[in-house]
């Protein structure tokens, strides 16, 4: 099986990638980041934007492509930043964005990880997963994305960062299903 292509810019995102799928599955991945810009599209959910950047990508490469996107839904803010995580963070970045809600009682969240892989002349398959929980006051812990110093996955007291510290497979294990709903739906295509 050749390797798989993953595009991202993020080292991070590449390095828990690779360590999930060779280590769980046996799947090599290798990082790409094109030599052209791959448009995200304003969208409701990360599957969609997701989708788009992989059909978008694997047809300018000719070869099938994974992409990921990241998604954090706070009921406070009416789904915001939803989609766009990451321009939230480029703009306020973690202290203004938890300022925007220090008055805010209703601290509900809703995490959104999802995968694409989409090959030249198809349509993407998207499998998504996340879960929910809440936003703590202050940030806390040093691992991670931005979202990972105050999302609170619930039935715990630490947000994702300080989990990842002390356990990364418990961390990780809040992100949802949507690597292993790749990875076993990958495996089953390509090895028959």
């Amino acid at each position: 099986m050749k390797k798989l292509i993953y595009l991202t810019t993020n080292p991070y995102k590449f390095n828990e990638a690779n360590e999930f799928f060779k280590n769980r599955y046996g799947i090599d991945i290798e990082i790409m980041n094109p030599d052209f810009e791959i448009p995200e599209i304003q969208a409701e959910t990360c599957g969609e934007v997701a989708a788009f950047s992989a059909k978008y990508a694997a047809e300018k490469l000719g070869k099938g492509v994974l992409k990921s996107d990241t998604g954090l839904y706070l009921d406070a803010l009416g789904g915001l930043p939803g989609p766009y995580n990451h321009y939230f963070d480029k703009q306020i970045g973690v202290e203004k964005f938890l300022d925007l809600l220090k008055n805010e009682t209703n601290r509900k969240a809703r995490l959104e990880h999802c995968f694409a892989y989409c090959a030249p002349g198809e349509e993407p398959i998207v499998f998504s997963g996340g879960g929910s929980g809440t936003i703590s006051y202050e940030a806390r812990g040093t691992k991670g994305r931005w979202h990972d110093k105050f999302y609170i996955p619930d039935g715990e007291d630490k947000t994702l960062s300080e989990l990842r510290e002390i356990d990364y497979t418990k961390e990780a294990s809040y992100w949802g299903d949507a690597k292993d709903q790749f990875a076993k739906w990958y495996l089953d295509k390509f090895n028959k």
